[in-house]
């Protein structure tokens, strides 16, 4: 009988023979195919006393052997991890003394240290790999970041865009305000007895429209409703909304009836009538009599009867007066 063959009858093959880790690759399987053939040569060093026969030969002790743990020795002949080089020399060599020569054993330490390094080449490799995995995964997740970054600075330049428009537009309104304030100031300095005049438009009712001041009536409400089409047009519906709104706060009646009309002329409707119910529920009585005066005067008779029922509709309803007692 063989020393090979004492041991598996003493009990090496039951912690020997393992299964190989799922993780392991083809090197670091034959590496602890090799592990587990070595450990298979292990012998004994003590006897029964009772029986002289060896006692059988368990895990922890042929750790102790080389050395290592019970569990590192474990992971080594499953392939789960790589000993290091003075392990798997170690190893060998009491391989050799219990089975009484490198001839008997299944592999030489030269083939066994070539293994060691194609296993530890292909650990190697396999981190490598994960390394790319991870790479490519980080790019992706960058691109995908990219893109939505991309999609916040459109967004960030409409919003600037919508804001500069409306801070143009507040400007223009700003100025036609000043210039209204100066020409009152100027009108009522010119009613004073004895005050200094200066040559100013001929008098003619504003309702129908001052020759000298059209052009520039025209030439701001031509602009400003250029704006609301343009902005409606591009399907920023709130925003063109917006800008009739708060022209209607700077804008005569006359000015308000003109977008009105082009707004009409062009066909969007939907602008028009917005602003007559904006302008219907926000202005004061006199200016909404004025606008609807205009209307009418121009041929628009149902903006006209609209502007006033947009007055009614959002007026409060009148109190009731109390009982005589």
């Amino acid at each position: 009988m063989t020393t090979t063959q004492s041991s598996t009858e003493a009990g090496v093959v039951s912690w020997v023979n393992k299964q190989f880790h799922e993780g392991a690759g083809p090197h670091m399987r034959s590496l602890a195919e090799a592990l587990q053939a070595l450990c298979r040569c292990l012998s004994p060093d003590e006897r029964d006393e009772r029986t002289g026969k060896r006692k059988r030969l368990t895990q922890a002790r042929a750790a102790a052997r080389i050395p290592c743990t019970d569990s590192c020795l474990s992971r080594y002949l499953t392939g789960k991890s790589l000993p290091a080089r003075e392990i798997i020399e170690k190893l060998h060599a009491e391989a050799c003394r219990d089975a009484g020569g490198e001839e008997f054993v299944n592999v030489t330490l030269d083939e066994l240290q070539l293994l060691h390094d194609q296993a530890e080449l292909e650990r190697r490799c396999r981190g490598c790999t994960d390394l790319t995995s991870d790479v490519n995964t980080l790019k992706a997740q960058l691109s995908e970041a990219e893109n939505e970054c991309s999609a916040l600075r459109q967004k960030v330049q409409e919003q600037e865009a919508e804001l500069s428009e409306l801070a143009a537009l507040r400007k223009t309104a700003s100025r036609a305000a000043a210039a209204r304030e100066f020409e009152a100031a100027r009108a009522g300095s010119q009613a004073r007895p004895g005050a200094r005049t200066s040559p100013g438009p001929l008098p003619v009712p504003r309702r129908r429209r001052d020759r000298q001041r059209m052009p520039r009536d025209v030439a701001a409400v031509r602009s400003l409703t250029e704006q609301a089409r343009r902005l409606d047009t591009e399907g920023r519906h709130g925003a063109a909304l917006t800008l009739l709104r708060r022209s209607a706060e700077v804008l005569n009646p006359l000015e308000t009836a003109g977008v009105l009309l082009l707004l009409r002329e062009q066909q969007h409707d939907d602008l028009a009538d917005n602003l007559i119910h904006v302008y219907g529920r926000d202005q004061e009585e006199r200016s909404i009599l004025h606008l609807a005066l205009s209307l009418h005067e121009q041929g628009s008779a149902d903006d006209a009867g609209a502007i006033l029922q947009a007055a009614l509709d959002g007026a409060p309803a009148p109190r009731e007066r109390p009982s005589a007692k």
